[in-house]
């Protein structure tokens, strides 16, 4: 089962750095153009520069990305503006973020995740990782061996065992750092006393992790175990009420021939009023295979015919337990149908937002916005026991955990 390890982790300085706002960022694989320049301009060093640094067109191989990141982050440990902790911990967050109209409180700690034999056992994936990612994940840890941000993991915390534990913490430890991010706060503490963390260790030394986010990194931390043996992973209990999963929206190109009654006898469209009652409609109960649908004209309640989902359960290309998944039915029978290739994901664009979706078809960026269904996260957890892989950018765990609140260094 899961095996934890505190760490002495890199920090930044609060001699240096005052205000981890202007230094923390989002996971590297969320940042669009327009937030990493935000980023770089709010300070020089700001992870962004090291987790997703800019590329130039006179970028060589000598010069790139990922060397510029490998000599910020050597002059940052040289000129102390990361400092490490002299004592091995377990690095206690606090997420507070605005949800459903009410603000949320998500606890979760930082420690090292052992990358065993049994990893297989013990850390259980659930969506299937792409080469290019892996590649530029790989490129980024031979420059910089270092962790530089956590994978996100959850696991089962029977009674909420764990939680009573970091909720104590919090009350009566004293905070060592805090910062905003996208109007999120998030705030530190440092765990040092052994026989706290032996409880926590001990708590999941008996149970299998969930990657909820950082699939990529965690299968390149795979592949280098035998030379660093652990990944950084942020670990947030399941029975944690603020553990969000929120689906992925599609954001489909097609050529103007094809249009929502290229999908007669795959689907029923009906027209709907506007986005509320979309969403109205999509959380009602209903049988597989329910989409909401914005083609810049107007909104649509997509139902996958009967017979034709009768017909893909029979001879299902994958097994059954994800073939009756909203979004290998939206790939499997809906966007081909588009002109879209399905398999591929050719043409699509994602987004967890739905009003960005949205903004993406209204600027011409999508011909069609698709929205899906959540799935639980026992669901989820469920199918990964299963060794079941769920189709790329099924799940959104929300919200992500900023990048930059402590490093792993490796050498």
């Amino acid at each position: 089962m899961a095996a934890i390890h505190p760490f002495r982790a890199l920090r930044y300085s609060p001699d240096v750095i005052h205000d981890l706002s202007r230094v923390i960022a989002p996971p590297y694989d969320v940042i669009e153009a327009e937030e990493q320049e935000r980023l770089y301009q709010a300070s020089s060093y700001n992870i962004v520069r090291l987790i997703l640094g800019k590329q130039y067109p006179t970028d060589t191989s000598e010069d790139n990305r990922y060397t510029r990141a490998a000599a910020d982050f050597a002059n940052w440990r040289k000129n102390q503006v990361l400092r490490q902790d002299p004592t091995p911990a377990l690095y206690v967050i606090e997420h507070q973020f605005a949800s459903g109209g009410a603000m949320r409180s998500r606890l979760g700690f930082i420690a090292l995740l052992e990358l065993g034999e049994s990893i297989e056992r013990s850390v259980y994936r659930h969506e299937a990782t792409l080469a290019a990612p892996k590649e530029d994940r790989t490129r980024l840890l031979e420059a910089v061996p270092a962790n530089l941000e956590p994978i996100f993991c959850v696991f089962p915390d029977r009674d909420g065992t764990v939680q009573g534990i970091l909720r104590g913490l919090t009350k009566r430890e004293r905070m060592t750092a805090a910062g905003t991010l996208h109007g999120e706060a998030v705030f530190v503490w440092v765990i040092t006393d052994p026989d706290v963390i032996q409880q926590v260790t001990r708590q999941l030394s008996s149970v299998a992790v969930l990657i909820a986010d950082g699939h990529h990194r965690f299968e390149v931390a795979v592949a280098h175990r035998a030379r660093y043996g652990t990944v950084m992973a942020y670990c947030v209990s399941m029975e944690d009420p603020a553990l969000e999963v929120w689906p992925i929206q599609r954001v489909v190109q097609y050529s103007s021939k094809a249009s929502l009654q290229s999908l007669q006898g795959v689907c029923v469209v009906q027209p709907a009023s506007d986005l509320a009652e979309v969403l109205r409609w999509l959380t009602a109960e209903g049988a597989e295979g329910r989409f909401g649908c914005y083609d810049g004209r107007g909104w649509s309640c997509v139902t996958v015919e009967p017979e034709r989902l009768a017909a893909w359960l029979m001879a299902p290309p994958m097994p059954l337990p994800l073939a009756v998944l909203d979004v290998s039915l939206l790939h499997g029978l809906i966007l081909p149908n588009l002109g879209a290739d399905g398999a591929d994901r050719a043409g699509v664009r994602y987004t967890a937002e739905v009003s960005q979706a949205v903004r993406m078809v209204d600027r011409g960026q999508g011909s069609s916005a698709w929205l899906l269904r959540g799935l639980s996260l026992k669901q989820v957890y469920a199918l990964a026991t299963q060794g079941l892989t769920l189709p790329s950018k099924s799940t959104y765990f929300h919200p992500k955990v900023p990048s930059g609140l402590m490093i792993n260094p490796l050498a």
